[in-house]
């Protein structure tokens, strides 16, 4: 008797692990086939189009005269007119392409990408003080002085900034961060070209004096008038070998039904490039002194000054950056949107009379739709 109940214990254990075998067989089977249905439904070409606004600092350095730092007058000018009025736009837009081709079975991607800003703004200010009065004889008299103290200082600034990225990656981490992540690790080449342009033009009268001319007692403003010029052109060419790591990771969804993903990136570079400042600025001063309708004219209180300067030297800037976002994606398509940072070390020449070099950096949100094509 209990050799039946073994014999049958036996068929029974038979039975399940051939079961089982071939459930494992068939799943097996149907996941082979869904990675590869998967693998041949990824497209291997993406194109990227979108738009940024960035925060650009590090562009410019403000003229400075001797006759800013005068105490005017009361309500002629604020003694910050002349700085305020000289600086550069706050917000850089612009807009960005990729082209991004992973062959079909390969974890290789190969990328070309652009990325191009500017900024430009237009300031004028005129702030004018009150007409002074002059007093005549014991000074129970007073008669108006037609001159009026003031400041003007208008300024026009454009910048433009091109980054073109041609680089080589490979996803190192397949399955890292979940059946949809991926993180990978890019080398190329980075070219960036930045262009400053200003154009200032201030004129100062801090103070009104008077006297009295001899043959009718009548008063006649005397006073100093400033005037100051400013041209500049600042540029920077550079390229080199360049490193990325890119890295995605979803959050809810799947491929097919839509996707929402946590995106982050960081890159570094060394550019080796040419740096070209061209300053040229001019100051005046006037002293009013006629006593006669007939003799008019404002006398040079000293002569004019004046620097013409053009520097160029090749330098090597160090480059760093990154980026984190969200991406919502269906199985060939893709918006994303996220904050961004690249700073250029040394990058640009900002000085007037002598070199001074500053960083340049571009930081601000970004957002960008991508179509996958082929696979």
């Amino acid at each position: 008797m209990s050799e039946l109940v073994n014999a049958r214990d036996a068929n029974i254990r038979k039975n399940l692990l051939a079961t089982a075998s071939a459930l494992a067989l068939v799943a097996y089977i149907a996941a082979t086939d869904t990675a590869k249905a998967e693998n041949t439904a990824r497209p291997t070409v993406w194109i990227d189009l979108g738009g940024q606004m960035e925060t650009v600092q590090g562009v410019s350095s403000p003229l400075s005269a001797p006759f800013m730092g005068i105490v005017p007058d009361p309500g002629s000018y604020d003694l910050d007119i002349f700085s305020r009025n000289q600086r550069p736009a706050r917000f850089a837009f612009g807009f960005e392409g990729a082209l991004n081709f992973s062959p079909e079975n390969s974890n290789w991607v190969f990328m070309a990408g652009i990325r191009y800003g500017r900024s430009h703004t237009r300031r004028h200010e005129h702030r004018q003080g009150e007409q002074p009065i002059a007093h005549k004889y014991n000074r129970t008299t007073t008669v108006p002085v037609y001159a009026r103290p003031f400041a003007d200082v208008a300024m026009k600034y454009a910048e433009s900034h091109t980054i073109l990225d041609f680089k080589a990656g490979r996803d190192v981490g397949v399955g890292a961060f979940g059946p949809e992540g991926l993180s990978t690790i890019g080398i190329g080449i980075r070219y960036a070209d930045f262009s400053l342009n200003s154009d200032t033009q201030i004129s100062a009268r801090p103070h009104i004096g008077y006297a009295f001319r001899p043959r009718n007692n009548r008063p006649f403003a005397t006073f100093y008038q400033y005037f100051q010029t400013g041209h500049f052109a600042r540029s920077f060419h550079g390229i080199g070998p360049s490193l990325s790591w890119n890295a995605s990771a979803a959050l809810a969804g799947n491929a097919d039904a839509g996707e929402l993903t946590f995106d982050w990136g960081a890159n570094a570079a060394l550019l080796f490039g040419r740096q070209k400042a061209k300053t040229a600025h001019g100051t005046q001063a006037y002293h009013l002194t006629q006593q006669s309708r007939r003799r008019s004219g404002y006398p040079l209180a000293y002569p004019t000054r004046s620097y013409h300067d053009t520097r160029a030297r090749s330098v090597t800037t160090p480059n760093l950056g990154a980026f984190a976002g969200l991406s919502l994606r269906k199985r060939n398509a893709k918006v994303s949107f996220g904050y961004r940072a690249d700073f250029f070390f040394r990058a640009v020449d900002t000085g007037i009379d002598a070199r001074h070099t500053k960083d340049l950096g571009f930081y601000g949100p970004y957002a960008t739709i991508s179509i996958g094509l082929g696979g």
